[in-house]
């Protein structure tokens, strides 16, 4: 018995090996050994596989970045014939575009059945796919990008900024990322000018970017060839990229701390391995055929150093982020020394000392942080706060100016019921008192609509934007009547005038346009250029928003000053304090959700401001 069971043990480890099968990938890179990009990919995809020790992987190079002629592949696709006869695979992953199109264009020669995962493209078609009756045996993974993503953040960290350049080179990467990098040209409705660049060189890119500017900035997404045909390396790149004097914005991992600034960065090794972790579900067969998904991995990490030599920083932007190169903290520096202290019972004190002078440092850091993010807020109070004061002194002009003619009634009134006192009877003596009310109630209304209007909305609440416009025109009515001004309010074409938002903090807005129209107004009737000003206001639903247009006959902005009408302290005039317009844009866009924006248009400007219905 004992030995009948020692026999069929040993069959059984005999047989065990038969049965388990070693799991073959064959990875062919599109590029050379050392080209960062795709090295990083596959150090993603191998510490996935060395979980699983029953993968075995081999990486054949194509070198396409240095050598890419018909030539060439027709050479290499004998090669690798010679080389497929012995072996084979369970699986062909192709790193980037050249792979996959040479694995897609030869397939039929080279292979037999086995499944094709590509990764790192950010364009594909499944029709070529189908075309060559591969359906069933693709999978793959798309990089994306974020480029307008990445636009939108360098908006967002230099406010001032006036002048962006994409760079992307000619390459067949550069052409994949063509479509993204023209959609979020074409999206952009900032003031900004962008400036695409493909066709150039290494060192014509240093000598432009050479000059510092505050107000322009760089979005680097590739250049590794230039329009003469010459490969870059990352060395020479990242050099350019340190020496350029404006700050450069990126989209994946491998020039972060070589000289770029940061971004919203594809995590390289991450794709890797998402693409490691696919490999293993197609091997198992858990995958349908066509199984094509979107990387869409990204970090917010910034070089330290370059942040603080532009002056920038990712807040308030940005809440979450990593920073690279960042100045070492006292445990990071005596990491070893404090280390080896703490194994030393005697000199225990030292290394409590150390972690006690890096809390200080922690702390009295994040306090300082806090006093600037303080000392922010109350800027942005005070800026708001003058605002408010500025349109007071205006809304007081008014009053003065409306109660003198009720006060004038008055007097008249009582001077007529005094010398008539004799004569007149009960009911003439009613109406001269009728008379006096209704001046007092006009004065009282008067005064009720001015602290309505001076007094901040508390919450968003749904309000009609007709009904706004009328209360601040009558508010303002008399000094718009005694300036020689004609106002049109045009709601034929409005379906619906309701909106959510600050009611009283929207009128404010208004009452900014208005306030500088009739200044504009003004000046242009005292230059003989206008006999009576015109304010028309028109007010009308679009694509689901409520569109508000005001346009007046006053000549205009000047176009060089057209960008900066909204920017804080910018004002025109010999005695403005240039915050009106800027707070009419913080309250329709940051505090709304809306848009405004300014433009020339027949005798005079208009302004347009956009907002979401209520409905």
């Amino acid at each position: 018995m004992k030995k009948a069971i020692l026999l069929c043990f040993m069959l059984l480890l005999n047989v065990i090996p038969l049965l388990a099968h070693d799991k073959n990938i064959l990875i062919i890179n599109s590029y050379h050994r050392g080209f960062q990009w795709s090295d990083d990919v596959i150090l993603g995809m191998e510490r996935v596989f060395y979980k699983h020790p029953d993968i075995k992987i081999n990486i054949w190079y194509m070198d396409s970045k240095r050598i890419n002629s018909e030539e060439y592949y027709a050479k290499l696709r004998e090669l690798y014939k010679l080389q497929l006869q012995k072996n084979r695979y369970d699986l062909i992953i192709a790193v980037d575009n050249f792979a996959y199109d040479f694995v897609i264009k030869y397939y039929h020669e080279l292979f037999t059945n086995e499944p094709i995962l590509f990764t790192g493209l950010e364009q594909f078609e499944p029709e070529e796919v189908s075309s060559r009756q591969l359906e069933d045996r693709v999978y793959g993974i798309l990089e994306r990008r974020a480029i307008p993503e990445t636009i939108a953040m360098i908006r967002s960290m230099i406010p001032h900024l006036k002048k962006l350049y994409i760079i992307n080179d000619t390459s067949a990467n550069g052409d994949d990322s063509e479509p993204f990098i023209q959609e979020a040209i074409r999206n952009n409705r900032s003031p900004i000018e962008i400036e695409y660049i493909r066709r150039s060189t290494l060192s014509e890119l240093e000598e432009r970017f050479s000059k510092p500017n505050p107000e322009e900035a760089i979005f680097f997404v590739r250049f590794y060839n230039d329009k003469e045909g010459n490969l870059y390396y990352n060395n020479q790149i990242a050099s350019m990229l340190d020496k350029s004097a404006l700050p450069v914005f990126i989209t994946d991992t491998l020039f972060i701390g070589k000289g770029a600034l940061g971004g919203k960065l594809v995590l390289i090794k991450k794709l890797g391995e998402h693409t490691g972790e696919k490999a293993i579900k197609i091997l198992d067969k858990k995958l349908p055929a066509l199984d094509v998904d979107t990387f869409q991995t990204y970090a917010y990490q910034f070089d330290a150093q370059k942040l603080e030599a532009f002056s920038l920083s990712p807040k308030p932007a940005i809440d979450t982020y990593e920073l690279i190169n960042a100045t070492p903290t006292f445990f990071d520096t005596y990491r070893k020394f404090i280390d080896a202290v703490f194994l030393i019972s005697p000199f225990l004190i030292f290394l409590i000392l150390g972690l006690a002078h890096n809390i200080y440092r922690r702390v009295r850091s994040e306090q300082e942080l806090r006093a600037i993010e303080m000392q922010k807020n109350k800027h942005q109070q005070f800026i708001i706060q003058q605002s408010k004061l500025a349109e007071i002194g205006e809304i007081f002009s008014s009053i003065a100016h409306q109660w003198k003619n009720p006060l004038v009634e008055i007097a008249t009134i009582a001077q007529e019921r005094f010398y008539a006192q004799e004569v007149q009877s009960d009911e003439e003596h009613n109406r001269y008192v009728q008379d006096i009310m209704v001046q007092v109630r006009y004065m009282t209304d008067t005064i009720n609509d001015f602290q309505t209007f001076i007094m901040p909305s508390s919450e968003k609440t749904v309000f009609d934007v007709n009904e706004a416009v009328e209360t601040m025109l009558k508010i303002i009515n008399h000094t718009i009547k005694y300036n020689y001004i004609d106002v049109s309010v045009d709601i034929s074409n409005a379906t619906d005038l309701r909106v959510r938002g600050y009611k009283n903090e929207f009128m404010q807005t208004l009452l900014n346009i208005v306030n500088n129209a009739k200044d504009q107004i003004k000046e242009a009737r005292e230059a003989k250029k206008i006999k009576r000003g015109i304010i028309d206001i028109a007010i009308y639903n679009q694509a689901g928003n409520l569109v508000i247009t005001i346009a007046d006959n006053a000549g205009g902005i000047a176009e060089e000053k057209l960008p900066y009408v909204f920017q804080a302290y910018f004002t025109t005039k010999e005695h403005g304090h240039g915050i009106g317009l800027y707070m009419s844009k913080l309250i329709i866009e940051d505090k709304m959700n809306g848009r405004i924006f300014v433009s020339n248009q027949n005798q005079g400007a208009c302004f347009t401001i956009i907002l979401g219905s209520a409905v």
